[in-house]
C-alpha cells in the first residue's frame, strides 16, 4: 500500500512537472512570439510613417511642380498670343511700307521733283507777276447792261484763246441782267471806251461752279493767256472802276462785285472765273468749250 501510495505520488508529481515544463515552454513559445509579432508590428508602423511623410512630402513637391507646370504654360500662351500681336503688327507695317512704296514710284517721285522745282521758282514767278502787275490790270474790265439804273455793275476779262480775244465775265452775272436780252457793255481799266461785244452763251449755276458767261467782238486784242495749271497760291485781279480789291491772295475776304473776276496762278494764266466766296471757282475750261462750239464769222 506505502509503495502505491508513492508510486501514485511520483506520478502526480511527474505530471506536475511535465505540465508546468509544458505550460513554461508554451508561455516561453508565446512570449518570444508575442515580441516577434510586437516587434514586426512597431517596424512596419514606423515605416508606414515614413512612408506617409514621404507620400506627403511627394504630393506637396508634385502640387508645386504642377503649378510651375502651369505656370510655364500659361507663360507659353501668353508669348504664342504676344507673338500672334506682333505678327499682325508686322504685317499692317508690311502693307504701309508695301503701300508706301507704291506712292513712291517713279512718277510720284517726278511729281515730287517738280514741286521742288515749282517751289524754287515761286519767287521768281511772283516778282515778274508784280512787275508785270499793270500790263496783267489791262485786261480787267467792268461790266454793265441797259437800263443801267435796273442793272448792277460787275467784274469781267479778257482772254486771248486760238489767236481771238473774248471776253468773260460770271455767268450769274448776265443772268441778273437780262441775259440774252440785255444790251452788255465793257470798259477795261486804265481806258476810258466802252466796247458793245455780242454774248456768245452763258450758263449761271454758280451753286456747282458751272458759272460763266462769254463774249465777242471784232477788233478786240489783247487778254490773259488760259492754263488749267494751279499753283501754290492763286490770285484775284478786280476792276479799278469798282473800287474793289486790285489784286488779292484767293484766301482773302471776298467783297460783293467781285465776280466776274480772273482767277490768275503765279504765273499770271487764267486758270478760273470768280464766281462765288471762298477759294472755288469756275474752271476757265468751261468758257472755252462755249468758244470751241461756237462759230464766228
Amino acid at each position: 500500500m506505502k509503495k502505491e501510495t508513492e508510486r501514485l505520488l511520483k506520478g502526480t508529481i511527474f505530471y506536475i512537472l511535465f505540465t508546468l515544463t509544458l505550460i513554461t515552454i508554451m508561455a516561453l513559445c508565446v512570449v518570444f512570439s508575442g515580441c516577434s509579432l510586437v516587434d514586426d508590428y512597431f517596424v512596419k508602423k514606423a515605416e508606414y510613417d515614413a512612408l506617409s511623410e514621404k507620400l506627403i512630402t511627394a504630393t506637396s513637391e508634385n502640387d508645386e511642380q504642377a503649378k510651375i507646370i502651369q505656370d510655364m504654360q500659361n507663360g507659353k500662351k501668353t508669348i504664342e498670343e504676344d507673338n500672334a500681336k506682333a505678327k499682325s503688327e508686322i504685317d499692317k507695317l508690311n502693307a504701309e511700307i508695301n503701300k508706301l512704296k507704291d506712292r513712291l514710284d517713279d512718277e510720284s517721285i517726278k511729281n515730287l521733283e517738280d514741286q521742288v522745282e515749282q517751289l524754287k521758282l515761286q519767287p521768281g514767278n511772283l516778282k515778274k507777276l508784280l512787275n508785270n502787275m499793270n500790263d496783267l490790270l489791262a485786261n480787267v474790265y467792268i461790266g454793265s447792261t441797259a437800263p443801267e439804273e435796273l442793272a448792277y455793275t460787275f467784274t469781267a476779262f479778257t482772254i486771248l484763246y486760238n489767236g481771238r480775244t473774248y471776253i468773260i465775265t460770271a455767268g450769274h452775272c448776265v443772268a441778273d441782267n437780262y441775259g440774252k436780252e440785255g444790251t452788255f457793255k465793257f470798259k477795261a481799266n486804265f481806258s476810258q471806251d466802252w466796247i458793245y461785244p455780242d454774248l456768245l452763251g452763258y450758263k449761271a449755276e454758280f451753286y456747282n461752279l458751272d458759272d460763266y458767261g462769254v463774249f465777242y467782238a471784232e477788233g478786240m486784242s489783247g487778254g490773259f493767256e488760259v492754263s488749267d495749271k494751279k499753283t501754290e497760291d492763286q490770285f484775284l485781279l478786280g476792276s479799278i472802276d469798282k473800287g474793289l480789291s486790285v489784286a488779292r491772295n484767293l484766301g482773302d475776304s471776298s467783297k460783293r462785285g467781285e465776280s466776274g473776276s480772273p482767277v490768275i496762278n503765279e504765273y499770271g494764266q487764267v486758270v478760273g472765273i470768280y464766281v462765288v466766296y471762298g477759294l472755288e471757282f469756275t474752271p476757265i475750261q468751261l468758257a472755252l468749250d462755249i468758244i470751241d462750239n461756237t462759230v464766228i464769222n
